[in-house]
């Protein structure tokens, strides 16, 4: 699988699980995955180790072995963007 199609499969799980969730994905070349950031409101009042919990769950139960090639994915609220733009 290249490395378009591994990205448009990791952004097609997180859609179904997530549906309004935004996120910017991208793929490494160094390490062969992909990694970004997603923005959800589902991510309020959860700390960040429930965050990844929540969010790698789908990736897990439907990417199979191609999970491997999943990196780091940052969990933030809408709102926890929103501050870091201001800043």
């Amino acid at each position: 699988m290249g490395q378009g199609e591994i990205i448009e499969r990791v952004e097609s799980v997180l859609r179904d699980a997530f549906p309004d969730m935004e996120m910017d994905i991208y793929f490494l070349p160094e390490d062969g995955r992909v990694h970004g950031s997603v923005f959800w409101n589902g991510f309020a009042g959860l700390d960040h180790i429930d965050r990844q919990h929540e969010l790698r769950r789908p990736l897990k139960e439907k990417l199979g072995d191609e999970y491997k090639r999943v990196g780091v994915l940052l969990a933030y609220t809408p709102e926890e963007l929103e501050s870091m733009r201001a800043a």
